[in-house]
Order: structure tokens, then sequence, then C-alpha cells
């Protein structure tokens, strides 16, 4: 599924009129219709619904919504931040034919008309945002701010029609006050913005409804967003025949004294992600711990320098059994000082199989990141935020204020599959193309949780995906196994770890439509 910016979609709404001759008026009608179902499938009985439209188009889907909502049996109470006549366009047509039937418009033009607009809402079941649309590029300020301040502090419950007004569709950013939605049922392609915080965080429940915007009109877009339906179609398949060595070897290169659990979290997921074989090579002090906490995971000791180091001689070990191997991954708990460094350039430049590299072997890389462009194949590299700002040498809120675009210009600088993580985990390839994943909660944020992550995508590449791929299908379902995990704190790592099982299950029926609707697709199972 394509992920628009404010000016690629109305790009796409523009060529929809101008070239392929769908009326704007009609897809108005549309995308007014689909907020309508979607607010049926929700409120089987006809309920109280204010709605609140301002000026341009997103006013304009308000009026249809508002219209629809009343011939549904609804009790609708209609606020207009625009005085009556100053509608212009599609939306003055829905604003003509309200007033021809008759609909009672309350103008919302001056501080003292907000004493009867807070009744208002303190009467309603639902209200509908149609205040600012996708355009909203500066501050909310005077009215407008006192109109969304209102909303937020009622107890009503918020569908924002596209995007909640002052939010910005490209960035997330909050422009001075935004609307703080339960849902949000957006129209064509989810809006960048609903995808970065903090606008994720104020989206709610996000619905994609579709509009009528032809497919050839957006395909070439480079942002994507991860959908189950997609990673369903990467899962293979498991025949009758299947034997542990023909779904795939796992070799795993991690751990030091206090950071075994590292390792041992990260094989133990890559068995767990559907992997045959997992070997987990350590340092050969560290593997008597190791054996007795796992039975499933065949161990390799490799020589050490001092207890818990790696010997770069371990080289001809690792290379030794990674050819019977179909991954490589190395990092977790791994100690970060120079032998590791040089054992590590040595793997990168070697290696005749995918490798995914995390944690210690990040921060051994450090700033000779340029080293994975003499990979043999495109290197998948896992960083949170921390490691990513050490790794470019700025600050982690840096980093987050502009996740997409630091990792656009590293992974073409490294030549490499950058996995940044972090709530809606970003994955950047060196084409120039961005995967934003839709799943994870809260839940995620423990200590070890990154560890089986990057298990799980080794496991998906030892099965037979290409790194791409199983960086975005890993993501996916690491997040979809904290979702499944009750919210509030008492969790562990293990916990999301126990919940992989159940999320593969939950994958397999899971319908992204709502109540059946074809037209109308939640972007998050859970």
């Amino acid at each position: 599924m394509k992920i628009l910016g404010s000016k690629a979609m109305k790009e796409a709404d523009r060529r929809t009129v101008e070239e392929f001759g769908m009326p704007g008026a009609v897809l108005m009608e549309i995308a007014g219709l689909r907020v309508v179902e979607y607010i049926l499938a929700h409120y089987l009985q006809p309920a109280r619904v204010v709605v609140l439209v301002g000026p341009g188009n997103n006013g304009g889907d308000g009026l249809v919504v508002a219209r629809l909502l009343e011939r549904a049996g609804f009790s609708v109470s209609l606020w207009s931040t625009v005085k009556p006549g100053a509608y212009r366009g599609d939306a003055a047509i829905n604003e003509k034919y309200l007033v021809k039937t008759k609909c009672h418009f309350n103008v919302l033009s001056e501080k003292g008309d907000l004493g009867l607009f807070r009744e208002a809402l303190g009467c309603a079941d639902l209200l509908v945002d149609a205040l600012l649309g996708i355009g909203a590029d500066r501050a909310v300020e005077g009215l407008m701010a006192e109109i969304i301040g209102l909303v937020n502090s009622s107890t009503v419950p918020v569908l924002a029609v596209d995007i909640p007004s002052g939010i910005n569709a490209d960035s997330g950013a909050v422009l001075g006050c935004a609307v703080k939605a339960n849902w949000t049922v957006t129209f064509a392609c989810p809006k960048t913005g609903l995808l970065l915080h903090p606008g994720a965080h104020l989206a709610g429940e996000i619905v994609v409804a579709e509009i009528n915007i032809p497919e050839s009109l957006i395909e070439k877009e480079p942002f994507d967003l991860i959908t189950a339906a997609f990673v369903k179609k990467q899962l293979p398949d498991r025949p009758f025949d299947v034997h542990k060595g023909s779904v795939g070897r796992v070799l795993l290169v991690a751990g030091s004294p206090g950071m075994s659990g590292a390792a041992l979290l990260a094989a133990e997921s890559a068995l767990q992600g559907g992997a045959g074989l997992v070997y987990l090579a350590a340092p050969q002090s560290v593997c008597p711990a190791l054996e007795a906490k796992t039975v499933e995971v065949v161990t390799i000791a490799l020589p050490e320098i001092v207890p818990g180091v790696i010997d770069p001689v371990a080289v001809e070990i690792i290379m030794d059994k990674v050819r019977s191997c179909d991954v490589l991954a190395v990092g977790p708990g791994l100690d970060t000082g120079a032998h590791t460094s040089a054992l590590l350039y040595k793997l990168v430049q070697l290696c005749p199989v995918p490798m995914v590299l995390d944690a210690g072997a990040l921060e051994a890389l450090d700033q000779k990141m340029n080293m994975l462009r003499s990979a043999r194949h495109l290197p998948v590299i896992t960083p949170h935020p921390g490691e990513m700002a050490r790794l470019v040498g700025t600050s982690a809120g840096q980093v987050q204020s502009s996740r997409i675009e630091v990792a656009l210009k590293n992974t073409s600088l490294w030549n490499c599959i950058i996995m940044l993580k972090g709530p809606n985990t970003i994955i950047a390839t060196p084409d120039g193309r961005v995967s934003i994943n839709p799943t994870g909660s809260p839940s995620l944020a423990t200590a070890g949780s990154g560890d089986l992550l990057t298990g799980l995508v080794s496991s998906f590449i030892a099965q037979g995906m290409a790194p791409g791929n199983a960086a975005k299908a890993g993501a996916f379902m690491h997040g979809l196994a904290g979702d499944l995990i009750p919210p509030g704190r008492g969790h562990m790592a293990r916990d999301i770890l126990a919940c992989y099982k159940e999320a593969f299950q939950y994958l397999e029926t899971y319908d992204q439509t709502v109540a059946g609707n074809p037209y109308l697709t939640r972007i998050k199972p859970i």
C-alpha cells in the first residue's frame, strides 16, 4: 500500500479529475460516503453527531458526511467556520444542496460562538473533524486553536476526516495544536504524517478508504506501508515433506560475559520465526552458560583474546560454518572493542551469504560504516535511534525529528538496508524506497526486544526471503507480537517471544477490511 505526502496526494487528485475525467464533486461524494460507511459500522443505532467543517475540500467532505448521516437517521449538528456563501468549488456544490434542503448551519466565526459549540459537544455521541485537511502547513492560532482546544477537552469520541486537524501531512508535526482523534478515515492512501509521531499518536485507528484514484497515478511513489497482506504473501509455505535442513539455517555470532541473554534471545527468536537450524557462535568462555539455558540451539565455541572477546582468527571458523548456512547475524550482546572491529571487517568482506548486523556489531563498526559497501550482499542493519545517532554523529532527538531523511541518506551512503527501529519502524533501501511498519506498541520498549527482531529477520532470510522483504516482514510480525501483549507494565522480551506463535496464527485469519467492506482497510491488525 502506497504512502503519500500532501503534494503527491493533491497531484493525484488533480490528475484524476483532469486526465481521467472523474469530477471533483464525485470524488468528494465518495470520500464522504466512505466516512459514513465507517461510522455506520460503529454506530448500529442512529446517534447524535457534531460535524465540524472548515474551508476547502476537507470541509466539503464534511458537508457530504453531514448530509448522508442525516439521511441515515442520525441527529446532526453542523458547525462551520466558513460564513454562508463563502465556500468555493466542489465544496460550494454541497453547501448549496444543504441550504436548499433547509439544513441548519451553525457558524463558528467568532469567539462568541464558542459557548453554543461547547454545549453541542456536551450532547454529542460523536464529533466528525473536517476542520483542516492535508493542506495545513502553518501554526494553528486564534479561533481555530480555541475550537480545537474545546474538542480535545471534551469527552466526545472524534473521527477525523483524512487527517486530524492541525497535523502536518508530511512530517506528522503538530502545527501549534491538533485534534486528538479516536479514528481517522484517510482517503486513497495513508498520509506520511499519519505514520510519523506525534501525528501517528493523535490519529487513533487509521482506516484507508478507496475513493477511485487510479492506481497508475500512485504506483511509482517510493513510500510504502507494510500490510498484513504483503507479509502473508512473503511467508514461505511449509509443505508436508519439509525437514529442518530445508527451512533455513542461521549462523549467529553473539554474546559476551554479562550479555549471554541477548545472544539467547536472538537465537531462540530465529527458531520461533521458523528457521530449521540455528547455530550460535560465541566466545568459548560464554558457551557453558549458553548451553545451560537452551536445548534447541547448537553452540559453537570461538577462540578468545581474553575471556569474552573473540579472537579475529575466528573468522576462519565462522567462514567454514557459514558456507552451509543461509544467513549470518552478528551483534547481540557482542563485545564492541578493537578486536571485534577487526573480526567484523573481515566478515563483511568475506561472508558469502546475507548479513544482519545489530547492537555490538554496529558499535564495533562505529564511524567505518562505509565498510558495508564491500559486502557481497546488501547487509541489513537494525539501529535504534540512539545507535543511529552515534553512527551519523548527531543526537537521538535529531534522528527522531527526521527519521525518513536520516534513513534514506545513509542507506545510499553505506549501501545497506536500514531498519530504523522505534514507533513505526522505517525500512530504507539504497534505491530510495521507504517502507513504514504500522504494528507495535509500548510493550516492545524493553531490554532484549531488539535482539528478538534481529533473530526474526535472520530467520526470514534463512527461509528464502530477500533481505529487504525479510526486514519488512520481521518488523511487522515483531510489532504484531507486541500488539498482542495486554497494555501496561510488567512485560519482558520473553513475553514478546512467547507471542510470536500467536502472531503467526493471527495473521492467517486476519481480515483487514472493516465489517467486510472492501473499500475500507485497517492499516493495523490490532
